[in-house]
């Protein structure tokens, strides 16, 4: 039922971002809890797999799908209610790797003396001022939540490559 839901979502983002499959490398999709109406209650489970490994499913997210192209990077986000499928809230965009000036990644607690959540977002500064912000994780903490290393491994690829990709626009 979800993949359902994120397939639906990449077709909606080739919609909106006029690109199809042969614009990017395989994207990386990102989702936290987010409710799709205002004031609804986001509904958590958590699923123990076989290997000790813990899995967060939620009724409700933000999705984030990282597209990334030669030159420039497209991204989509949107609000999607798993409850019934109903996408809504659509944003698309893109730049190019070069106009960016400024890239900011915070780690961190929704209170830090009793924190519920950590949070990972990237901020994105381009030529023109805009910022850009990226919301790569939300996670509920709780007793048995504990990362190997301080990023997950789909976070530390999307950090590389975003930052290998600006870099290398500068050199040309």
């Amino acid at each position: 039922m979800l993949q359902s839901d994120y397939q639906r979502a990449i077709e909606r983002a080739h919609q909106l971002s006029s690109i199809d499959q042969n614009d990017y490398a395989t994207p990386i999709i990102i989702t936290v809890p987010d409710s799709f109406h205002q004031g609804d209650k986001v509904t958590y489970r958590l699923d123990k797999k076989s290997d000790g490994t813990n899995t967060l499913l939620y009724d409700q997210a933000l999705i984030t799908a990282l597209f990334f192209g030669s030159d420039s990077l497209y991204y989509y986000q949107a609000n999607i209610d798993h409850r019934n499928g109903h996408i809504a809230f659509d944003i698309a965009g893109e730049f190019n790797y070069f106009d960016v000036v400024h890239m900011e990644t915070g780690l961190k607690y929704d209170n830090p003396a009793h924190p519920k959540y950590i949070m990972l977002d990237i901020e994105v500064g381009l030529v023109d001022g805009t910022m850009i912000p990226f919301h790569l994780r939300n996670h509920r903490i709780h007793d048995d939540y504990d990362l190997p290393s301080l990023l997950t491994e789909t976070e530390q690829k999307i950090l590389d490559i975003l930052k290998s990709k600006v870099r290398e626009s500068r050199q040309v």
